[in-house]
């Protein structure tokens, strides 16, 4: 979970238990008419509304929980509509972590690349400066023989 969605859920936690921080929402709740949905828990997160309120959103997990809040339902579908619509969120969201799994994936493979690469180029050094060396000790030798 990244921060932007671990921002979304705790504003949408704070409006469930009727502890919002923003001044607006505040207000809205000391009148008795604060709503749970998209608007107001982006205002809430300090984010963009879009992040969560369109069909194809950046955070379909978060639009299907701001769902169930506004429905005022915790439980299992009722309807074939309300369970495709929960199985197409989960969907949304496995390949949002399918894409970042495979993004840490190929990063790490990239890092490992690199180091094995530096690696030989060490190696190659270290041989190279032995070589030297031997090639010094020759030549002290040969010198100090005389």
């Amino acid at each position: 979970m990244d921060v932007v969605e671990k921002d979304f859920l705790d504003a949408l936690r704070r409006l469930k238990e009727g502890t919002p921080t923003h001044k607006a929402l505040k207000a809205a709740q000391m009148k008795g008419v604060l709503k749970i949905n998209a608007s107001n828990v982006a205002m809430e997160a300090a984010r963009s509304r879009t992040l969560i309120s369109m069909e194809n959103c950046r955070y379909p997990r978060v639009r299907e929980m701001i769902k169930q809040a506004k429905s005022g339902k915790h439980a299992v579908p009722t309807t074939h509509t309300q369970l495709i619509e929960r199985l197409r969120a989960n969907l949304a969201d496995l390949k949002v972590q399918r894409d970042q799994y495979q993004a840490e994936a190929t990063a790490h493979f990239l890092a490992r690349v690199k180091a094995e690469k530096t690696a030989a180029q060490e190696k190659a050094a270290t041989a190279r400066i032995k070589k030297e060396l031997l090639e010094i000790k020759k030549v002290a030798h040969f010198v100090s023989a005389k």
